[in-house]
């Protein structure tokens, strides 16, 4: 499974653009269809040019865990890692990584009816974490470079300063982006189930 380590020694070079590493956190207590927010989710991430970090493809799922209590009750750990090559980089000098983790708070089974069909549903808490790092010269080329190596530091404080304040912003608002879809789905702005969680142009239901 890839491992985001962050390199801060000897030159800081992933960058969080949510202040302090923290998370972008929504937490909804609501009815949902797991199925079709997955589907919505991994499309957007796809769609906008996001990849598997192990195999270049689109599963980003790297961890699913769920502990089912003998009331039924269920609780849900669920990891998605995915990269992007920086905006006119290929990747060389900048990508994105957006971490998201899923965890569900004592759901139960449910049915939902929309529009006179029944749905098999989850009615419970769901929490959403997502945290996003610009890393900078992944491939460790200007450690490597003989010339390079030796302006590192100011490389990174001067010279790339713009781009990386450039490249924060464009991951930052892949983020905004991918929380306001979630809210949007998930009905966390207004308190109720999103209708597009019942599409069945996505999942046939």
């Amino acid at each position: 499974m890839y491992q985001f380590k962050e390199r801060k020694e000897p030159f800081k070079k992933d960058f969080a653009v949510i202040p302090n590493g923290k998370a972008m956190e929504i937490e909804v207590q609501n009815t949902f269809h797991l199925k079709n927010i997955y589907k919505h989710l991994h499309d957007w991430l796809a769609d906008n040019g996001y990849y598997d970090p192990d195999s270049g493809e689109d599963d980003f799922e790297t961890m699913y865990y769920e502990i089912k209590k003998p009331d039924g009750l269920m609780f849900h750990h669920i990891w998605w890692r995915a990269l992007k090559d920086g905006e006119g980089t290929n990747g060389k000098y900048y990508k994105y990584f957006i971490k998201i983790n899923f965890q569900t708070i004592a759901v139960s089974n449910h049915e939902t009816m929309i529009e006179g069909k029944k749905f098999k549903t989850y009615k419970g808490d769901v929490v959403l974490r997502i945290k996003g790092f610009l890393r900078v010269d992944p491939d460790e080329e200007w450690s490597k470079h003989p010339i390079i190596k030796h302006f590192h530091k100011r490389m990174l404080e001067h010279w790339a300063a713009k781009d990386i304040s450039y490249h924060k912003k464009k991951l930052y608002e892949d983020i905004l982006e991918l929380g306001r879809l979630i809210k949007q789905y998930m009905g966390a702005q207004a308190g109720h189930t999103g209708i597009k969680q019942w599409n069945e142009d996505i999942t046939g239901l």
